[in-house]
C-alpha cells in the first residue's frame, strides 16, 4: 500500500514540476517578445498587415495575445505594462508590444522594432 501512495505522490509532483499542472488560459508566457493586440483595434489591424506583408512570422519568433477575448491575457498584458512603468493613461493600450529589454506602445513604435529586426 506505502509503495501505491509513493507512486501516486510521485506522479503528482513529476505533474506540477513539468508544468503540466497549469491551467490553460493562465496568465504567464514565457515568449521573450509577446504582441498584445485586439481584434477590434485599428491600429492593431495595421500592424498585423505590416506582419503579414513582411513574413515577419518567419524571421522574428513573437507570440501575440488578443486581450478583448481573454482575462488572462488583458491582465498579463496590464502587468507587462505597470513593468514597463507605462504612464497610468496608456495602462490598456494596445497595440502593445512587451520584450525581455524595452516596451513599445502604439503601431508605429512597432512596426519599426520589426523593421529592425528584419533588416530595415
Amino acid at each position: 500500500m506505502q509503495k501505491i501512495i509513493f507512486s501516486i505522490f510521485l506522479f503528482l509532483g513529476i505533474v506540477v514540476f513539468s508544468g503540466c499542472g497549469n491551467q490553460p488560459g493562465a496568465a504567464t508566457d514565457n515568449s521573450a517578445i509577446i504582441l498584445f493586440y485586439s481584434t477590434e483595434c485599428s491600429h492593431c489591424q495595421v500592424v498585423e498587415k505590416y506582419i503579414a506583408d513582411n513574413n515577419i512570422k518567419d524571421k522574428v519568433t513573437f507570440s501575440q495575445r488578443e486581450v478583448g477575448t481573454g482575462r488572462a491575457s488583458a491582465d498579463l498584458m496590464i502587468q507587462k505594462q505597470k513593468d514597463c512603468k507605462l504612464d497610468k493613461n496608456s495602462i490598456g493600450a494596445v497595440p502593445f508590444l512587451w520584450t525581455a529589454e524595452k516596451c513599445y506602445l502604439g503601431q508605429e513604435e512597432i512596426i519599426n522594432f520589426f523593421k529592425d529586426k528584419n533588416g530595415g
